[in-house]
């Protein structure tokens, strides 16, 4: 049996070039998007160039977030590009997820956002009917779901988690039987069976446990209910993050969640992997450049950017526009009484190096270490999880650091974890929680090779 080889690419959330992208008004979600927008067309066409070149490598996967906002238009737009990839020999699988629909999609036009058409969401399937659904040897319908051979000896089951397409987000009971049923059935073909679903299976981070948006909605029960039935390897998006993720049930049996960067976002990844007959291997890639007008930066150096102005004008909102601040988290009726509070720490962060928190709290700081201002470590720390294999690991200055400070601390924190750890197991040690946060030993996020 020949191995499988495949691409892995999501959340290309296509903005069409057609529409309005600049001023005010775009600049303002700007602000608070990992993800590039008006871009898209310039690094999908950049992207997808890298997946033609190469030559022995078929077949292409999608697990969702096709275009931005739910625009038609967008969608037009973004199947021409499945279509010219077609055209050059590449056999594509998609699944649709939230953002491929909408009641309000807009462009942005200087301060205002300009309404266009939107897709419905019941004329997905068939309007992407030539990239997987025409192929499948069994469909969902209900929720758009289906399994595919892609060659001798591999099936796919590709999984729609819209859920109710507002709270719930994952996979009905009929539906879960549906797919239990199609794992069975390639076993007993002698078939090889993975997934592919929008949402994570699994909450690739300890903090994930708590944003209700990271995972699955019933990621346990659902993560349990495949491993036992044998489904071992399962390929993920929407959180924008490289992530390698293993999850044992209760019974002893595995899984795996291999979750891809966004496709137009830091640190703008796809995946090439190989599955044979023992294991499955992993490879990543990053789009290096693409046709833009970056400010002098490179490819790589432009996303980064883009994602740390994200959190520093979070950060400095804290310092300079409490009511910006106010808006991201509950409105300013709410926050009022912080704002003193809030501005007070948000301009000490303009000013407080890693040396100046240790001689506060009595302890050496690193001297490589020393000058960085507090709140670009914080900043770092947040991308680095997002970008995967964070290095802040046992024998780093920046582990040192933090490992001191939390000993500083640890008369608060082992209160905190004695109350919160009832609610909650993850939160029982604060201090392993953050410092599983900073560094990875495993350091598996873009190059895995492990038993299929």
């Amino acid at each position: 049996m020949d191995p499988l080889k495949f691409f892995l690419v999501t959340d290309t959330h296509y903005f069409d070039v057609s529409f309005k992208a600049s001023g005010p008004a775009y600049e303002e979600r700007s602000r608070i998007d990992q993800k590039c927008v008006a871009e898209t067309p310039y690094i999908i066409d950049a992207g997808f160039k890298k997946l033609a070149d190469d030559k022995e490598t078929e077949i292409i996967l999608i697990p969702g977030d096709l275009v931005y906002r739910g625009e038609f238009q967008s969608h037009v737009g973004f199947r021409e590009k499945l279509y010219k990839l077609k055209e050059q020999g590449k056999k594509i699988y998609l699944i649709t997820a939230r953002h491929d629909y909408s009641d309000n999609p807009v462009e942005f036009d200087a301060d205002k956002l300009i309404p266009v058409k939107g897709m419905p969401r019941e004329e997905l399937r068939d309007f992407y009917k030539d990239f997987g659904f025409d192929a499948a040897i069994s469909e969902h319908k209900k929720s758009m779901s289906y399994v595919v051979k892609l060659q001798e000896g591999f099936r796919l089951l590709a999984l729609n988690c819209d859920g109710d397409c507002k709270d719930f987000k994952g996979l009905w009971d009929d539906q879960m039987a549906w797919a239990l049923e199609q794992i069975k059935e390639a076993h007993e073909a002698g078939d090889y069976i993975f997934a592919m679903t929008h949402y994570p299976l699994l909450p690739f981070s300890p903090v994930m446990e708590f944003i209700g948006d990271a995972k699955l909605t019933d990621w346990e029960k659902r993560a349990n209910e495949f491993a036992d039935a044998g489904l071992s390897l399962i390929f993920t998006g929407h959180m924008h993050a490289q992530a390698v993720t293993e999850f044992t049930s209760k019974n002893g049996n595995k899984i795996t969640d291999v979750q891809t960067g966004c496709f137009v976002g830091c640190p703008c990844a796809y995946r090439k992997v190989t599955i044979d007959e023992e294991n499955v291997n992993i490879e990543s890639f990053t789009i290096e450049d693409f046709e833009w007008d970056k400010g002098g930066k490179t490819g790589a150096e432009y996303f980064q950017w883009r994602f740390d102005r994200m959190i520093t004008d979070i950060i400095d909102a804290m310092a300079f526009d409490f009511a910006f601040f106010t808006r991201l988290f509950g409105g300013p009726e709410k926050n009022k009484k912080l704002k003193v509070p809030v501005t007070m720490a948000g301009k000490l962060l303009q000013k407080l190096k890693l040396k100046h928190l240790g001689r506060l709290f009595l302890f050496n700081v690193d001297k490589s270490i020393g000058d960085r201002l507090v709140k670009d470590v914080c900043v770092e720390f947040v991308r680095n999880i997002f970008v995967g294999d964070e290095p802040y690991v046992k024998g780093t200055p920046m582990y040192d650091a933090v490992s001191k400070l939390l000993k500083r601390l640890h008369p608060i924190t082992n209160i905190a974890g004695k109350k919160l750890g009832g609610k909650n197991p993850v939160l029982a040690d604060i201090d392993s929680f953050v410092l599983s946060m900073i560094g990875d030993e495993k350091q598996r996020d873009y190059t895995a090779n492990f038993k299929r």
